[in-house]
């Protein structure tokens, strides 16, 4: 790994402006994510993400406990922030790579905040879902980008940069997914749809995207972890709390087919890998 780097780090790199620019679009958004989140908490005409929560009967959201996950994301996030605001990260081929995706991933959930804290009750919930599944996308691009070149980081870099946007990636993944539910839901409520049935659909999308994006991202198990965190705490509501035991059971399965897909060793990922390691 350290070999790798010093790899990188001896080929030079002409520093652009269009990559200052990339740093500053990271480290502005990196804060703005918690405040734009949370603007409902302290203004009173903003809409709080409990209130976002409740304008649909949505059985897939997890017990309360489980969104506590977003203040270690928050945290790393800043940290990533800071870190790759250094001089010497500037032209690092890593994170020309990785950066573009996260300024795009992280200002997307900067947009996400604000539209769920203002826009009205009849189009917010479309258009949180129009701006988070693109959101998502770029992390998850990004979190695969950076998997597949982890070798080019040291360990403190790891832990400032890919287990932040890993985490973030995976929340995002199983999180879009939540709020999809409750969008359909009330699409297709008026039709008489089972509620449970269309749930265990979006459910079964989810942990086929999660599998999907572990196969091919080199089974980030960083990036496993909070979709495992969410699932386990859906499943501990309707086991708990007069729910869906057909939800719990979904929940349960999908967390064994999440250990099992990240702790399988993929032929593909891992040639894949090994070739973005390459110095070039």
């Amino acid at each position: 790994m350290k070999r790798n780097r010093a790899m990188e780090q001896s080929i030079p790199q002409l520093s652009k402006p269009l990559d200052m620019i990339r740093q500053g679009l990271i480290l502005l958004a990196a804060p703005l994510i918690w405040i734009a989140s949370s603007l409902g908490v302290f203004l009173d005409f903003a809409r709080s993400p409990s209130d976002f929560s409740d304008l649909s009967e949505n059985i897939l959201v997890p017990q309360t406990f489980a969104f506590s996950i977003w203040f270690p994301i928050f945290v790393g996030v800043m940290a990533f922030g800071v870190l790759q605001m250094f001089r010497a990260n500037r032209t690092r081929a890593v994170f020309r790579e990785t950066g573009w995706w996260i300024a795009a991933g992280l200002w997307g959930i900067v947009a996400w905040g604000l539209a769920t804290s203002f826009l009205p009750d009849t189009s917010v919930e479309l258009a949180a879902s129009l701006i988070f599944i693109p959101s998502m996308m770029a992390l998850v691009i990004a979190m695969v980008k950076m998997t597949r070149r982890k070798d080019a980081l040291d360990q403190i870099e790891i832990w400032l940069a890919l287990v932040p946007v890993s985490l973030i990636a995976g929340w995002c993944s199983i999180a879009v997914f939540v709020g999809l539910n409750g969008l359909i839901w009330k699409w297709v409520e008026p039709l008489g749809w089972s509620q449970i049935g269309i749930a265990l659909t979006i459910l079964s999308v989810a942990l086929g995207w999660a599998i999907v994006v572990l196969r091919r991202g080199a089974q980030n198990r960083i990036y496993a972890f909070p979709i495992i965190w969410g699932l386990g705490f859906l499943a501990l509501k309707h086991f708990t709390m007069d729910g869906s035991i057909a939800i719990g059971l979904t929940a349960i399965t999908g967390i064994v087919a999440i250990l099992i897909a990240a702790g399988l060793k993929s032929g593909v990922s891992v040639r894949q890998m090994r070739k973005t390691s390459k110095p070039v």
